[in-house]
Parts: C-alpha cells; structure tokens; sequence
C-alpha cells in the first residue's frame, strides 16, 4: 500500500483526494462493466454449457443404449459363434472319420481289385487249360465215336453171329431128333434092308463144307441145310450121311463159337 504524500496545503491534499475518488470511481465503474460483461457472458456460457451438458448426457444416454445393445448383439455373435464353432468341430470330426472309413474302403477296394485280378489271371490260365482239355476231349470223343460206331457194327455182326447160332442149334436139335427116329425105325427093319444100308454107306458121299479159316461175313451160304440133306421132306438119308451132317454142323458151331468168344475178347 502507497505511503500517503504529504501536502503542503489543504488544497493540494484536497485536489489529490479527489482526483484519486475520480479515479477509483472510473476504475469501479470500469471494473462492474466489465464484471457485467464477464456475469452475462458466464450466463451466456453457463447456458451453452448447460445445453452442451444436456447434449452430452443425451448422448451418453444414446451411447449407453447403443452399448447396451451392442453388448446384447456381442453376447448374441459369441453364441452363434459358439454354436458355429462346435458344430464345424462335430463337421469337421465327421468328415475326418468319413475320411478315415473311405481311406479303410479305398484299401479295402484296392486289396479287391488285386484279388481279383489275380482271379482273373487264374480264370484265364484254367481257361486255356480246359480249351487245351476241350480239345483233347474233343478228339477223344471223336476216337470215341469211331470206337463206338465200330463197336456197333461189331455188334451188328455178333447179333447176326447170334441168330446163325441158334438157327444152328435148332437146325441140330431137328437132326438129332431125326437121328435118334431114324435109329428107332433101322432097329425095326429086316436084315436084307440093313444089309442094303450097308451097300450104300459104302459108296462115297460128297458133303460141302466150310473151312475153318474162312471168312463169316456170310454164314447162311456156307451152313448145310438139313432141307438140302433130304431129312425134312420125309425120305430120311441113310445113317452115315446123317453122322457126316452132325459132324458138319458140330464144326460151324464151334466155330461159330470161337467167333463169337474172339468178338467178345475183342
């Protein structure tokens, strides 16, 4: 605080108070303009503050309705990101044991594959074995068929073989029979009558017959019938032409036996 001056008069001190009440009252005056001012643009402010606060707590208001929401969507995504995230595990778990069992298969398949392949080089080697085996059978068969049709025409001739034998035999049970008739009614007969036998058994008689080796394609031509012989048309021959026709016919038997034995062997 300024020392106060002295004054040599009254006057002076008065013209000093003065001007310095003048002054203060400038500077009072000058101070409550400005603190006019200064209160008015406080208020001026106050209300731009007090509008920017509503501003902002209207915003934050906005904003913490915002967050929320945002928070519910964040709470919602890590659901569905949770949900999505365990079932594309749970997919992705799937598709590798579906992987896993196509692999297996795949093996599976392959091994099938080799299998058969071996099979069917097997199929084939046994095939062109049994076409080899066909072929062999086929010729066999046909040695077969030419036996067979050989046989058959063996057969042919054993039947006919057959029948010549029993016409044979029945033809030497007729001589027989006639034989032993003809022997009854000799036993009957008068001397002179066997002495004029005896004359006629002498003189020579001509009987055919076949050779042991001859051929037996015909037999009927070669065999003495007893009709040719004169036994069966009721006059009878004498007794040693009869013995020499049972001998005739006892050799074609035999050997029509033999034939047949021969055939038989065959």
């Amino acid at each position: 605080m300024e020392d106060n001056p002295t004054f040599s008069t009254l006057k002076e001190e008065v013209t000093y108070w003065k001007t310095k009440a003048l002054d203060l009252h400038q500077s009072q005056k000058q101070l409550q303009k400005e603190f006019d001012e200064f209160t008015e643009e406080s208020k001026e402010l106050e209300a731009e503050l007090e509008l920017q606060l509503d501003q902002a707590e209207n915003r934050v208001s906005d904003l913490s309705k915002l967050k929320q929401s945002l928070e519910l969507d964040n709470e919602r995504l890590k659901e569905r990101l949770q949900a999505t995230t365990n079932e594309f595990s749970f997919t992705v778990s799937s598709l590798q044991d579906e992987v896993s069992e196509y692999s297996s298969k795949m093996t599976d398949l392959q091994k099938y594959v080799r299998e058969l392949e071996h099979n069917n080089d097997n199929l084939e080697r046994a095939n062109r074995a049994m076409m080899c085996s066909l072929e062999d059978f086929e010729k066999k068969l046909n040695e077969a068929i030419e036996r067979n049709a050989l046989l058959e025409n063996e057969v042919e001739d054993k039947a006919q073989l057959q029948c010549m034998v029993q016409r044979l035999k029945d033809e030497s049970r007729d001589l027989h029979s006639e034989l032993s008739l003809i022997r009854r009614k000799s036993f009957n007969k008068r001397p002179s009558d066997l002495d004029v036998k005896q004359n006629v058994s002498n003189s020579p008689t001509t009987t055919t017959a076949t050779p042991i080796g001859a051929p037996t394609d015909s037999p009927a031509k070669d065999i003495p019938s007893p009709l040719s012989n004169g036994i069966l048309n009721g006059t009878p021959s004498t007794l040693p032409a009869n013995k020499s026709a049972l001998n005739i016919v006892g050799d074609l038997l035999r050997k029509v036996s033999d034939d047949v034995d021969r055939t038989q062997s065959d």
